[in-house]
Parts: C-alpha cells; structure tokens; sequence
C-alpha cells in the first residue's frame, strides 16, 4: 500500500516522455521509505536508480509491445526449427528499389563516419519524421521490411521497435549500418557511376508513380486538415490517380482534387470520420466527373504549384531531387514527359555489361549527356557508347 507523504513540483525536471514539468514524491511503502518523480501530465514515474518499474499507460504500451516482439520471434523460431537457416538473409541488391529508397531515407540522416551511431533503427523514436509523403505509406513500407525479415526486430531489446538491417554485402561477411549507408548513397547520390540500385528501367518508372500519388495523398490530408476531416487513400482511388499521372502533372491532379473538395465541402457532404472510406469515395466520384466533363468540354486543367506549406518528404527529395536531378518542376510536368528524357539513360545503365568479358563491373570513366565512356575492372576492357 503507498502512502504519500509530501509531494511538490520540481520545474527543474522535466518528464523524459511528454517534457512536462516532474512532481518530487516522498512516499512510504509496506513500512519502507520511496522517492520518485512524478509527472505532472502524463503520471509516468521515474525512480532512483531504476529499482521499480513505472505503470503509467506510456509504459504499460511498451510492454505490450515488447512483449508482442518477443512472441512473433518465437513463432517464427518454433516455425522455422530443424531447418538449415533459422533466418532468410537478403544481399542489398537483391531489395526492390523502393526499399532501397526507404532504407536511405531512414538512415541518410542518422549514419554518418563523423558522428556517433550504433546498429538498431529505433523506429519508435523516429516514425512520425517525413520520410515518406505520408505516414501511412511508410508505416505500411515498415511492415513489408519487417514480414520479409529485411529489418529484424532485437532480442531482448530495452524498448520496442528496435531493428537491425538483415541485409548482406558484397565484401563484408556482417556489415556495418554505415557500410550499408555508403553503398546506398554511392547507389543514389552518384549519378549512376558507382553501380544502379535498380534491376530494370520500370522498377525507378513504378517508385515515381507511387511517390506520386502519395503525394496527392499527402495534399489532400494537408488540405482536408483545415476542416479537421479524415480522409486517405484507398485502391480504386490509387486506381484512379494512376490513370490520371498518365496524361496530367501532379499540379493539375491537385487542382482537381482542390476543386472537388471545395465542392463537396460546400455541400456538408465531408464527414469528420472517413469510416469505410466514404469521404475517399465521395471525393474519388466527384474528381472522375470533372475530367470527364472536362474532357468532353476540352477544358484546360490549370496547375497548381507545389504548395511551400507541404512538407517534401525525404524519398521524394533523394528520388526527384538527388537521383533523377530534377526541381519542383517535376511536380507541374507529366510523367511521360519526364520519363521521355530519363528513360534512355536509366535503361543503358540498368543493361550495360563489358563488351569483352560480359561483366557489370564497371567504371565509369567519362559522362557527357549523351555519351558514356566504361572500364571493366575485371578484363581492363574500355568500351565508349552513345545513351541516346
């Protein structure tokens, strides 16, 4: 039983989980002296010395949580006893390049041979920063790295959402977070003359059309905010942003859903809560017939700008802006006409192999805008070609 004794506020601690000021309690328990603070929001308790355990409902998640971890490590043990391998491990190449792209995202801003880091990616710690256009999608990234054991979650870890990167390297039998960030940058940062983090010319077209539409995700929470109503995507409305990124530029699909959401808005028809999706679906119906009609009159879809409001997430500035070389303007310009331009040099790369001897271990010696010249490391073979 806690008897308190005397409790008063300490301004000068603040709360390690909500920054709020701390109370100081003097407390007795089963006839024995107990100090603490306690904070004054959030009731979460911190002792000297850590010799009890706090039950405020932060803490009471993370054990939840932590406990959750530890049972999933189990069953895949248990499921995965008497074979060879307890564990699938991947080689980086071998990721898709979105998960490439996410994977740099996270870790871009983290590793560096300068600065100290250690190996786990606390995602509790860092899941709601911009890394994606939406925290949806990357929530939903997350989980495909974790189900394909791509991030591996530690045992007997102090906090929940603690990951290692299973990934393996050409040269290094366990590699290092940073050595696992160098190789992604020299991938995306290059220009292509260290080696491409794609497998075909198609796989980088599908990572701009995803970011794409959750761009248009992003612009319509952004713009649904000031009303505080809910909304997301949902399939047949990824469906449709699809259709349209084949003859519009994002600018003109912001325009269109700007101009739907006014209306609808207007009309009392948004609900605050997006249950089963009705305000995704209303929205989706109203942007169909205004393109329809538009088509029909041979409207002209005005443009609108990137607004400076929306957060540019860290995928779209290291796909858009680092590994493509492109501004905001790419936001105002149909995918079609983009990849008219990009198309021819990212096929070479993805296809090139030495003249000589087959490898694809080369080096890029020359790169003009048009013509590329190669060295084999393997055969010293130099090869000059012409990109378009």
């Amino acid at each position: 039983m806690l008897q308190i004794l005397q409790k008063q506020l300490d301004e000068s601690t603040s709360c390690p989980l909500c920054r709020a000021a701390m109370y100081w309690v003097e407390a007795e328990q089963y006839d024995q002296e107990l100090s603490y603070h306690e904070c004054s929001y959030c009731e979460h308790k911190v002792y000297p010395g850590n010799l009890h355990s706090c039950h405020c409902p932060a803490c009471e998640k993370k054990r939840k949580q932590l406990i959750k971890e530890a049972l999933v490590q189990e069953n895949r043990k248990l499921k995965n006893k008497g074979k060879d391998k307890d564990m699938i491990e991947h080689k980086l190449n071998q990721l898709s390049f979105i998960q490439k792209l996410f994977l740099l995202s996270m870790l871009d801003d983290q590793v560096h041979e300068n600065t100290q880091h250690d190996e786990y990616i606390y995602w509790e710690r860092i899941k709601f920063q911009p890394f994606s256009p939406n925290y949806l999608y990357q929530k939903q990234l997350i989980k495909q790295l974790l189900d394909q054991q791509i991030l591996v979650a530690k045992e007997f870890a102090d906090e929940a959402g603690q990951y290692y990167v299973n990934v393996r390297l050409d040269g290094y039998s366990e590699p290092s977070l940073f050595s696992i960030t160098h190789q992604l940058r020299q991938w995306f940062y290059q220009n292509l003359s260290q080696g491409v983090p794609f497998h075909s010319s198609d796989e980088v077209k599908d990572a701009i059309y995803e970011l794409m539409y959750e761009k248009v995700v992003q612009f319509m929470q952004f713009y649904c905010r000031i009303w505080q109503v809910q909304i997301s995507g949902n399939n047949s409305f990824k469906s449709l942003c699809f259709r349209l990124l084949d003859s519009l530029a994002v600018g003109q699909i912001f325009y269109l859903v700007q101009t739907a959401l006014d209306y609808l808005h207007g009309q009392k028809l948004l609900q605050a809560r997006n249950e089963k999706f009705i305000n995704t679906n209303l929205l989706k119906k109203t942007v169909e017939q205004y393109r329809e009609r538009g088509l029909q009159e041979k409207w002209m879809t005005t443009t609108l700008p990137h607004p400076p409001q929306l957060p540019m997430s860290k995928m779209v500035e290291i796909l858009f802006f680092r590994f493509l070389n492109y501004d905001e303007m790419i936001f105002v310009q149909p995918i079609w006409k983009i990849w008219e331009k990009i198309e021819p040099r990212l096929k070479f790369y993805a296809l090139k192999r030495c003249m000589h001897c087959g490898s694809d271990e080369l080096d890029v010696d020359y790169d003009a805008q048009h013509y590329v010249s190669l060295f084999c490391r393997r055969c010293k073979q130099q090869d000059h070609y012409f990109t378009q």
